[in-house]
């Protein structure tokens, strides 16, 4: 079954060239309800990366607009973001939330400290685990100092996507702090991502990792969207089918499709 892809990216994004349209197309012959579209936006994102990462809406939800009324009645077209989450930058990053009408919202972390884990920086002076450690912590301290303004936390360990991968089991390495960052996710009402986005860079698994999702579920945790983070049309939906069985297995039920902020569940 090809679930809802909430996780997609366009050339609305500066890290994709894909037209909108064409994630549409693919959508539409791999037989899904829906898609969500939630190209970047990253406030402050440095410079001497060379990458702009501001999303301007207006056009943007223009963009989907007509795209949902090109499309009418063959699948049903979705706006959203994925938003870097920074608490320095907390007041601004809501404000630009509820200044305009989403579907749906993911929160990620991008960065930490300052810096992004895709470029070699990140870990320069340092071991590879104190680097990947610095990422959860990073996002322990945006869920303590975040009010829930969006829906799901986006890749929860993308982090393992970068460096050598000398490390890829949060669980296993650091459980007290994941447990803090999973029960602040089940505290506040979110939900999680559930990206399949690893798997085109070589990850063995979806974000979360399987022992993640686990101690979601036994600490009440319910609520999952499916994303591939797709930013080219061959990655859409990618391993959704065999992620939801594994979904079942790990004791989830259902899964959410988002429309105007509110989850709409459907069984898995």
């Amino acid at each position: 079954m090809y679930y809802p892809d909430h996780h997609v990216h366009t050339n609305f994004s500066p890290d994709s060239n894909t037209p909108p349209v064409r994630q549409v197309r693919k959508a539409i012959r791999l037989g899904m309800p829906a898609i969500c579209f939630t190209d970047h936006m990253d406030f402050d994102y440095p410079s001497r990366y060379g990458v702009d990462f501001h999303l301007q809406p207006d056009t943007y939800l223009r963009a989907m607009a007509d795209l949902k009324e090109r499309f009418e009645g063959r699948i049903d077209i979705r706006a959203g973001v994925e938003i870097g989450l920074e608490s320095a930058i907390k007041d601004k990053i809501t404000d630009y939330i509820v200044s305009h009408d989403w579907d749906f919202v993911i929160g990620s972390i991008h960065m930490a400290e300052r810096k992004d884990p895709y470029f070699d920086d990140f870990f320069d002076g340092r071991s590879e685990r104190d680097a990947y450690r610095s990422y959860f912590e990073a996002t322990l301290d945006c869920l303590e100092h975040f009010e829930p303004f969006f829906d799901v936390l986006g890749h929860l360990d993308y982090v393992f996507r970068c460096g050598e991968r000398s490390v890829t089991n949060a669980w296993t390495e650091w459980p007290e702090l994941m447990d803090a960052i999973l029960r602040q996710v089940v505290d506040k009402g979110l939900g999680l991502d559930i990206n399949t986005g690893g798997f085109k860079g070589g990850l063995l698994f979806q974000h979360p990792h399987d022992d993640l999702l686990r101690r979601y579920r036994e600490l009440g945790g319910e609520l999952i969207t499916f994303g591939s983070d797709a930013h080219k049309p061959e990655n859409l939906g990618e391993r959704f089918p065999e992620t939801g069985e594994k979904l079942k297995s790990l004791g989830f039920r259902y899964y959410a499709s988002y429309k105007k902020r509110r989850p709409e569940f459907q069984p898995l």
